[in-house]
């Protein structure tokens, strides 16, 4: 029993000597002791009241990164390069030129348009002229008619009157009254006057077949200045298209920006679609941050995004969420995800949040496309919301 009750004595001796010797502290080692036991309280309230006021409406994320609208520069016609007049990561305006293509086929070919284009007008004004004396002469062939039917009427008259003087020479010849040298010479008449009436029948027949011929003839006449107006509008688009593409030897900057990814060079064969350059807009940049979809929950356009760029640790940026994607980023990778399968296993998804950034004139034009970035949201109903109509603005903006 001796030996078992040695260290429940020692035990409780512990407690009573720390106590002894807690006693014994000094007044300036307690003071310090209360100083320490009070900051590390006051650090543990600091990091409670943070996480409880702002680090709870935080949400974080490093898989974010600056990005910018590139415009690709490619020729859309195919040629050898006479000049290039930009240089790698130099700074363009929208229009300046970029890159000169070998333009004399393409005059020629302007000339040669301008050439066609001349005879198909040429060519139009005499088919119109040939129209309009085709009508004309129909006009005049109603009135060709008209004579035509008032000789035939004279005609006939005369061969009436002339048959009724044949009538009665004969009857007074039969009575001894007329001389028969006058009835021949009367029915001489008579029968001259009849083949001019069938003569005057006959032109006007002709003249009134004529009117269909000359109407035919018209709208043959017609026909050719529609062609002719026609090839004149086809010149015209020949020309256009000329014009067009001697203007795309000259390749012009589409946006303001930096050159980059240069691969054109003199005397090279460039063809249609095919990159030679591209301008990055390095004023107009923004953020994509791909969150995990479990942060998603109170993310809204409008609301505040702190940014620290790892190229830049003292340049301190703001931003607004802008827009969420429809869609995960699996969804648009070059093959999805199929997770109806047998070894299924749950992956968080990502989704990306675009950013406008408001760039100072400190930062503007020191963001890359490509640069790694820090993003904080803050998602407080209130202090991280933005007014509809400043939401409204970025989203244009971008």
């Amino acid at each position: 029993m001796a030996d078992g009750a040695a260290p429940t004595s020692q035990t409780t001796a512990a407690p009573v000597e720390a106590a002894a010797a807690a006693s014994r502290l000094t007044p300036e080692r307690r003071k310090v002791l209360q100083m320490v036991v009070g900051g590390i309280a006051a650090i543990v309230l600091a990091f409670a009241a943070h996480w409880l006021l702002v680090g709870r409406w935080e949400q974080k994320t490093d898989n974010a990164y600056v990005r910018a609208d590139i415009s690709i520069v490619a020729p859309k016609v195919e040629g050898y390069v006479t000049a290039v007049k930009v240089d790698d990561n130099q700074a363009v305006k929208a229009g300046d030129v970029l890159v000169q293509i070998d333009d004399a086929d393409y005059k020629a070919a302007l000339a040669r348009a301008q050439a066609n284009l001349a005879r198909a007008k040429a060519q139009a004004a005499a088919s119109v002229a040939a129209s309009r004396g085709a009508g004309t002469r129909v006009g005049q062939q109603g009135a060709q008619i008209a004579q035509a039917q008032a000789a035939l009427a004279a005609a006939q008259a005369e061969q009436a009157r002339l048959a009724a003087d044949r009538e009665r020479f004969a009857a007074l010849a039969a009575k001894g009254l007329v001389a028969p040298a006058r009835l021949e010479q009367i029915d001489a008449q008579a029968k001259s006057a009849a083949a001019n009436a069938r003569a005057a029948a006959a032109q006007l027949t002709y003249q009134r077949e004529q009117t269909g011929v000359l109407s035919s003839s018209r709208a043959s006449a017609g026909g050719e200045a529609a062609a002719a107006a026609a090839a004149v509008k086809a010149a015209e688009a020949d020309l256009a298209v000329a014009k067009l593409n001697l203007e795309r030897t000259r390749l012009v900057a589409p946006i303001d920006g930096v050159v980059g990814d240069r691969t054109v060079r003199v005397g090279q064969l460039v063809r249609s679609g095919v990159q030679v350059m591209a301008i990055v807009p390095v004023s107009d940049v923004y953020v994509v941050a791909n969150f995990k979809e479990t942060q998603l929950g109170k993310m809204r356009p409008g609301q505040k995004v702190k940014l620290k760029v790892d190229a830049y640790p003292d340049l301190k940026l703001e931003g607004r969420i802008t827009s969420l994607a429809p869609a995960s980023g699996a969804q648009f990778s070059l093959v999805p995800t199929d997770t109806a399968t047998g070894n299924f296993t749950k992956i968080v998804q990502r989704v990306p949040v675009k950013i406008a950034v408001a760039l100072d004139d400190e930062a503007r034009g020191l963001l890359r496309p490509g640069l790694s970035v820090e993003a904080v949201v803050d998602t407080h109903p209130v202090r991280g919301s933005a007014p509809a109509a400043k939401v409204a603005a970025a989203t244009r903006a971008r």
